[in-house]
């Protein structure tokens, strides 16, 4: 009777360890989930704000590329063209003199930098579904700019028997439309998108105001030819997409607030 007690030994300190470290083991990693949640929601807030403050850069840049492309692109033409007469598009035309500064410049680059600012504010007004329009119609006004890039007219204003009836051709002329339709829209719909949303709402006013704006300075320029009121408007526009990248990297600078 007294080997059957000896050979049954009682649980050991060691036993009654390993069950404690399993205990203290699970309220270790229940402790850790909250701050696995933190660490992801901040780290994916970090990339965000790094992504808006590119999509503000850009933003910043639309006038200036876009400018470039015409204002250049408009020099280096011949004499007899004029850019308070002749329309932008003749710029990039196949008989034009270096396209590329109005095609790759001021169109494609200038196309591809409202892309990521629509972008940017897409991720900003989210998920306000009227954010989200907005965005989506700046977003197509950037696809069509670029596009005008690529769709090249035939020939200039100035050539000789100038028919520009290609496809490439009437497909700019589409393009024209379809970006001229989306350019008076977004801003409209971004105004009051911004008036819905606290932190954007001091920007609604202006962004209202964009386009009668230029539609006013358009009126006002073409006493000195279609051009000047074309690139009045164009470059009223821009300014606008400016306006709101800079109002995008201001929301990015403010401090964010720390965990209690």
């Amino acid at each position: 009777m007294a080997a059957a007690e000896v050979g049954a030994p009682e649980p050991g300190p060691a036993l009654q360890l390993a069950g404690g470290g399993y205990r203290e083991l699970n309220e270790l990693q229940r402790s850790i989930r909250p701050m696995r949640g933190y660490v992801a929601r901040r780290v994916g807030a970090e990339r965000d704000t790094r992504f808006l403050r590119i999509a503000a850069m850009c933003g910043l840049a639309v006038p200036v590329t876009s400018a470039m492309g015409w204002a250049v692109g408009g020099l280096a033409q011949r004499e007899a063209y004029s850019s308070t007469e002749d329309d932008i598009s003749d710029l990039g035309a196949m008989t034009a003199s270096s396209p590329w500064l109005y095609n790759q410049i001021g169109s494609n680059l200038t196309g591809l930098l409202i892309v990521v600012l629509a972008l940017g504010v897409w991720l900003s007004l989210a998920p306000d579904t009227l954010g989200r329009l907005g965005a989506a119609a700046l977003l197509l006004v950037g696809v069509g700019v670029f596009l005008d890039g690529l769709f090249r007219l035939d020939c200039q204003g100035i050539d000789v028997n100038c028919q520009n009836d290609s496809w490439h051709s009437d497909a700019d002329k589409m393009e024209s439309r379809f970006t001229v339709a989306f350019t008076l829209l977004s801003p409209i719909i971004l105004a009051f998108a911004f008036r819905r949303v606290a932190e954007w709402r001091d920007s609604w006013v202006p962004t209202l105001a964009a386009i009668p704006l230029s539609i006013g300075l358009g009126i006002l320029f073409s006493v000195l030819g279609d051009g000047a009121a074309t690139r009045a408007t164009t470059l009223t526009w821009t300014l606008w997409a400016a306006f709101v990248g800079l109002r995008l990297l201001q929301k990015t600078a403010r401090p964010q607030p720390q965990p209690v």
